[in-house]
């Protein structure tokens, strides 16, 4: 039994009647739920990171939040409900040409099977019919098939760690994203991507993502660990947002360069204040309360100099 998706449900029936307002089409009923995610849901797990692990079209709808999967699902479902055949896409390479670990929805229409992506940037210009590179569809039984795999083998270790509770950050480490600017030609954010290794051994990545219609691009990269907080700019034209040969030298956030003191900083750095402590590990409480303690203090004193 498929426990993501909630098809015909009085919930999602419900939900359906909200979006279509006096949408005709599928691509109308799709653009008005886009701007409904816009208006509803964010992404993100910092308020609740642990279970579900993957949450349903339902709990979509109670949490308003959650990543690109959770989005799917209740995509997925609402387009079931309304008749129209649907599948995941499993993403392998976007839009953009960036390699990525991504899921979006899949609709049949008018005999052609058409990618339907909720998650930003893509839903921003691209999310009907979404022109994403290299994907595998898969029926709703297997995509979840597939996923329920992952969260058992990520709960089989955060459960030999001895805290069960890390099942849900290993298995979506991409655990935040803040919108810092959304024009008609332009989107950036700030994304944060938890590793976890072991208990004590983690890396926090944040990154200042800017995307147009066409291109996609990473100014600054901060990776707070441990023992070690630093910053890297691009400086080479990457061939892809992932490229690592675009980053400079690592900088102690004292020691960044007067060329790299671009308002992107400051605005990363603010969105940093605000989130970095949520990001909360009990093997390395004591760091983390004397992070909290100075976080703010050291970056306003630094944001002062600029």
């Amino acid at each position: 039994m498929e426990t993501y998706i909630h098809p015909s449900s009085p919930e999602i029936k419900a939900f359906i009647e909200q979006i279509r307002g006096t949408s005709r089409t599928a691509e109308e009923f799709i653009n008005n739920l886009f701007r409904w995610f816009d208006k509803e849901i964010s992404y993100s797990r910092i308020n609740m990171p642990f279970f579900p692990l993957q949450r349903s079209d339902l709990d979509l709808l109670n949490m308003k939040c959650g990543t690109c999967g959770d989005y799917s699902n209740l995509v997925v479902s609402s387009l079931i409900t309304m008749g129209i055949p649907a599948r995941y896409a499993y993403i392998s390479k976007d839009c953009y040409g960036d390699e990525q670990d991504h899921i979006c929805a899949a609709a049949l229409i008018d005999g052609n099977w058409i990618l339907i992506d909720p998650t930003l940037p893509y839903r921003k210009w691209h999310g009907y019919n979404c022109p994403h590179q290299e994907y595998e569809l898969l029926e709703p039984g297997a995509f979840e098939k597939r996923l329920k795999a992952i969260e058992d083998e990520c709960i089989a270790k955060a459960n030999r760690w001895g805290i069960p509770d890390y099942a849900g950050l290993l298995y979506a480490p991409w655990i935040h994203d803040d919108i810092i600017l959304s024009a008609d030609d332009r989107h950036d954010s700030v994304f944060y991507l938890l590793i976890l290794n072991e208990p004590d051994d983690w890396s926090l990545y944040v990154t200042y993502m800017s995307y147009t219609k066409d291109k996609g691009h990473t100014p600054i990269m901060a990776t707070i660990t441990s023992t070690e907080e630093y910053y890297q700019f691009s400086v080479k034209e990457p061939s892809s947002i992932w490229d690592n040969d675009q980053w400079s030298n690592a900088f102690s956030l004292k020691d960044i360069p007067v060329q790299f003191q671009a308002p992107e900083l400051q605005q990363m750095r603010d969105n940093m204040d605000k989130n970095v402590s949520a990001f909360y590990l009990p093997q390395s409480s004591k760091y983390n309360n004397r992070r909290r303690k100075q976080w703010t203090k050291n970056g306003k004193d630094y944001m002062r100099k600029l």
